[in-house]
């Protein structure tokens, strides 16, 4: 078997809001130097999150790898590839979900986990806020952990500090991470709106306002000011 090093972090990075104060998190806890992160380069319709991703490693001082999966275009029929309408559920699943699509992230990941010598690997995934994607829960992660490290012979963690955090405390995290600096940061560096809006600024940050991720954003930061 395979000893990763217990030290060192691979933080999955989307250039939303919730990875970015994964990211944050974890260079206030463990340094530069035993952080990095991956971002995906799937097809998405809206790059803009992909460059968001890139620009928070950067401010951060983190080394970014991005990994091309142009299959994920051919596998998931979803609003994020097409010009669906992203409020309208498809087969009781949000039309966003991509099927599989955390599933070949980590795997994806995890290999370069290996390479990398990193014994965690962190995902920013959370049930408290739930999206409705199934690929998000507890028991998805715990299930994978076990397959990656049976065919990999190693001791891989999969780590997901927000699993059970709602979208007002993930805020909260972010300030505990990097103070003011580092809510300014998720505001202005990080994208989540499912239109792709990057010219409509927010108090909370750019997007629509209208589509569900623009709207638990939105909700979380109102709780989050409402309760400081």
């Amino acid at each position: 078997m395979k000893k990763l090093d217990k030290d060192k972090f691979l933080v999955c990075l989307s250039g939303g809001q919730d990875s970015a104060t994964c990211l944050l998190q974890a260079v206030k806890n463990y340094g530069t130097d035993n952080v990095q992160a991956v971002a995906f380069d799937y097809g998405q319709k809206h790059s803009v999150e992909l460059t968001c991703a890139q620009t928070v490693a950067k401010t951060l001082g983190v080394n970014c790898t991005v990994l091309a999966m142009p299959a994920l275009q051919q596998i998931g029929d979803s609003a994020l590839f097409t010009d669906a309408d992203v409020n309208a559920p498809k087969d009781g699943l949000p039309a966003s979900f991509v099927p599989g699509r955390n599933i070949i992230f980590l795997s994806q990941a995890a290999a370069l986990a290996y390479k990398l010598n990193c014994g965690n690997l962190v995902i920013g995934v959370s049930e408290a806020d739930y999206s409705g994607y199934p690929d998000c829960r507890e028991n998805t992660l715990q299930l994978l952990e076990s397959a990656l490290n049976a065919g990999m012979e190693t001791d891989l963690k999969i780590v997901a500090p927000l699993l059970h955090k709602t979208k007002a405390q993930v805020w909260a995290l972010a300030r505990q991470s990097g103070g003011q600096d580092g809510v300014d940061l998720i505001r202005e560096q990080t994208h989540t709106c499912y239109n792709g809006n990057r010219e409509t600024k927010h108090e909370w940050g750019y997007g629509c306002g209208a589509c569900p991720a623009c709207q638990l954003r939105s909700r979380g930061y109102a709780e989050f000011i409402g309760g400081s």
